[in-house]
């Protein structure tokens, strides 16, 4: 549909009247997957609409959340016998967009003009969780997948572990872009525990966090099990290395075989973790498996706070601040350079930055340590890797 400039310049000075009562636009989708872990093929009308616009990447996921009476995931804990609910959520991803954007939504006054006509989704692409393709899975279903002959994709399995203040919806958009802009024949998984989605509630998503320990425990040891020919990748964000670091330590203490086997790779970014309880508790146990990668700034807001407030009071291991973390077998890398894309806080370079990105690629990829990827440097007196921009 085709305006005049003066129509177009009419429509955008009445946007700020009608922004306010304006309605999100969601993807009209397909109709709804009758197979067991597939879908079926899109309209060819809409196929050829989109074929140029979006990538589509599918996100198993883990959760202990509890289910609501509509089925729906709360930001509470399943304190059940079976505590684990399974599924697949399809994100659509932007093909035009900067490696490290994480746009998910349209301005006000976009939307006004899409009211209107003058627009359509496929001028502002935005990453999209299309919620009429969600499917709930059995355990058997689900672990089903990661058999080389049943597999999404052939491809290492990234396992991606959010960190506070993080929505179900928000913990899967991410594991998809994160994961597409790594290596996109990757297969993402996320273990979503019950973070409440609010920046107010530290302390509630604190708790919650530790008390996922175990539920991740026992998940990893089923997934573990469950890939044939896949190596698993962890990436922990944030408050996520709560969960990760103690249940891996744990698990590296009485199955130190079969995680040397199945993992690739550890990665915690920004670990929202106490620096001196993983020196005192765990720096020996993931020295020894020796192939993991702690992420870490001086220029962490988040983690700043964190380190010096009533919130916690020390040091956490992602922030390197004056003195940082270093330990023989385990690779320590400031990132503070790195740069980001609308990362306020410097607290989410591990999604933001196409440098950590691009670092990540060489090091799932290559299967390459610190010492032997580019663009590392060492500035004495610190023992740990600088990586430039």
């Amino acid at each position: 549909m085709k305006f005049s400039v003066l129509g177009i310049i009419w429509l955008l000075s009445f946007s700020l009247f009608f922004a306010g009562c304006a309605s999100s636009v969601s993807f009209q989708t397909p109709a709804s997957s009758s197979g067991e872990l597939s879908y079926p093929a899109p309209d060819p009308i809409e196929a050829a609409q989109r074929v140029e616009v979006f990538s589509t990447v599918k996100v198993s996921y883990a959760t202990n959340r509890r289910k609501g009476p509509d089925g729906g995931l709360l930001a509470e804990l399943n304190v059940s016998d079976a505590p684990l609910s399974y599924g697949q959520e399809t994100v659509l991803i932007p093909l035009e967009r900067d490696v490290g954007s994480f746009k998910d939504s349209h301005s006000s006054t976009f939307k006004v003009l899409m009211r209107f006509g003058v627009v359509d989704d496929q001028d502002d692409p935005i990453i999209t969780l299309l919620n009429d393709k969600s499917l709930t899975l059995s355990e058997a279903d689900f672990f089903k997948q990661f058999k080389s002959t049943n597999a999404v994709k052939s491809g290492d399995v990234l396992l991606f572990v959010h960190g506070f203040n993080v929505k179900f919806e928000d913990a899967v958009k991410r594991a998809a872009q994160v994961s597409y802009d790594i290596n996109p024949d990757l297969q993402p998984v996320v273990f979503s525990w019950p973070s409440i989605g609010d920046p107010l509630k530290y302390n509630r998503d604190f708790g919650r966090a530790l008390d996922s320990i175990d539920d991740f425990e026992k998940f990893m040891l089923k997934l573990a099990a469950s890939t044939q020919g896949k190596r698993i990748h962890i990436l922990a964000h944030s408050m996520g290395s709560k969960v990760v670091i103690p249940a891996l330590g744990k698990l590296y203490s009485s199955h130190s075989k079969l995680l040397d086997k199945k993992l690739g790779n550890i990665i915690l970014a920004a670990p929202d973790f106490p620096r001196e309880t993983f020196i005192l508790k765990y720096k020996a146990a993931f020295s020894k498996f020796g192939r993991a990668t702690i992420y870490m700034s001086s220029e962490d807001k988040a983690l700043r706070v964190s380190s010096s407030t009533y919130l916690a009071d020390r040091e956490m291991l992602g922030f390197s601040g004056s003195d940082g973390f270093f330990f023989p077998g385990i690779d320590s890398v400031d990132i503070t350079h790195a740069g980001g894309v609308d990362d306020l806080l410097g607290h989410s370079k591990y999604g933001s930055s196409a440098r950590v990105l691009v670092d990540m690629h060489d090091m799932i990829g290559s299967n390459l340590r610190a010492n032997k990827r580019k663009g590392f440097i060492v500035v004495p007196p610190y023992k740990y890797f600088f990586l430039q921009p």
